[in-house]
């Protein structure tokens, strides 16, 4: 029976990892030779490329991409046991029949995002033995500021091992924050924390720095809310002596400890109004009552 692998999941770096693991045990690859990728496009052509005579050798490789295993599997299953198959899917539905007869049939992978402690160990550890420096409060933030992406952070990562070379090989956050690149949920973060310390020009400006790099103000939004909320949250278990609090809500160290010295510079009643007028905010829009730009701006103001 052919080789039949099953990949999915949200860490693509791991994902692709995998598929060129994969790809070392075939000699010669060539696109449409011996190597096909198949999407919903081009779906009635999995039979026939099945079947085909192969070049260079016998080995043939078919990966097919985000079709939401709606394929015939019986192809797969009555194919030559000198071709592999691999199935990418972002999601499966492990409910559905198609996973339940593939998952009979094949190798199945799922690639999770780490955590963050998990993605901050790793930074941590892999760092350190680059022979460089840094405190285990550091790769928090980098963390922090680089996203739960493996791909990501191994390319920040790689960033600070080139500055470094040749330095006193010391990973600091002055360093991080003038090599690394930070997420848009980190941008969004410099924006509320201009907003809490009074400085709503610099905070206007940011926001329409984000804007001018075509970052979508929908988006911009709604992760600005997500902040303000985690901040509500924090203010109200504060006041109900509630322990644990980051763990509770699962918010990031680095950023519960931001957070819980923003909300101690407004009341919980004041966080609620804020909400409400984000609430405010979102109906407005919709219903074409409100410009999205203004209205974030003046939301921003009133802050």
């Amino acid at each position: 029976m052919s080789k039949i692998y099953l990949l999915y999941g949200e860490e693509k770096y791991d994902l692709n990892k995998k598929i060129e693991n994969i790809k070392k045990d075939f000699t010669n690859l060539e696109v449409g030779l011996n190597l096909f990728y198949i999407t919903k496009e081009n779906i009635n052509e999995l039979e026939n490329i099945s079947q085909g005579v192969t070049f260079f050798g016998t080995k043939k490789l078919v990966i097919i991409k985000e079709t939401n295993l709606k394929i015939d599997i019986d192809i797969l299953e009555n194919a030559d046991d000198d071709i592999t198959f691999i199935l990418v899917e972002n999601t499966v539905d492990k409910r559905l029949s198609e996973y339940k007869k593939i998952a009979k049939i094949a190798e199945c992978h799922e690639f999770k995002h780490l955590d963050q402690k998990q993605m901050i160990d790793y930074l941590y550890n892999t760092i350190r033995r680059y022979g460089i420096n840094i405190s285990y409060e550091d790769a928090t933030y980098m963390q922090s500021i680089c996203g739960e992406d493996k791909s990501n952070n191994i390319n920040e990562l790689k960033k600070l091992v080139i500055f470094l070379d040749g330095s006193d090989k010391k990973v600091t956050k002055e360093i991080i924050d003038k090599v690394c690149s930070r997420t848009l949920n980190a941008k969004i973060f410099d924006v509320l924390n201009l907003i809490v310390n009074r400085k709503k020009e610099e905070a206007i400006k940011k926001l329409n720095d984000l804007l001018e790099q075509k970052e979508p103000i929908v988006k911009i939004y709604i992760m600005l809310y997500k902040q303000i909320y985690q901040m509500y949250l924090i203010k109200y278990a504060k006041q109900n002596n509630i322990l644990d609090i980051a763990k509770l809500f699962g918010i990031h160290p680095y950023t519960y400890k931001n957070l819980s010295i923003s909300a101690d510079k407004y009341t919980l009643n004041k966080l609620k109004e804020i909400l409400y007028s984000f609430d405010e905010y979102d109906e407005k829009t919709k219903n074409g009552e409100m410009d999205f730009e203004i209205g974030l701006k003046k939301i921003i103001c009133s802050m």
